[in-house]
């Protein structure tokens, strides 16, 4: 396999990227995905969290984070991925 291989499709033919999928999804019927961890379903019809977030988040904007630290960005650099909805009313 040659270096450059993608790490996501290895996990793809292993069934790993599933599993991890289904678990992220389960988690969404407690969801703390934010600092506010309020635990709302977010699979309901209509989730009562503070964020108004459901099943699928809306991405905003996602680019490649080249200020980041060292000791946060590994190898191969880091990327941020903002979504839309307010989590902490700021």
């Amino acid at each position: 396999m040659p270096d450059t291989y993608p790490a996501y499709l290895e996990l793809h033919e292993q069934g790993e990227l599933a599993r991890r999928a289904r678990v992220a999804v389960e988690s969404l019927a407690a969801c703390v995905g934010c600092a506010r961890q309020c635990g709302s379903d977010r699979l309901a019809p209509n989730p009562a969290s503070f964020c108004r977030t459901g099943r699928r988040a809306l991405v905003s904007s996602c680019f490649p984070h080249l200020g980041e630290e060292n000791c946060l960005r590994g190898w191969n650099g880091s990327g941020t991925i903002f979504f839309t909805h307010c989590n902490l009313g700021c």
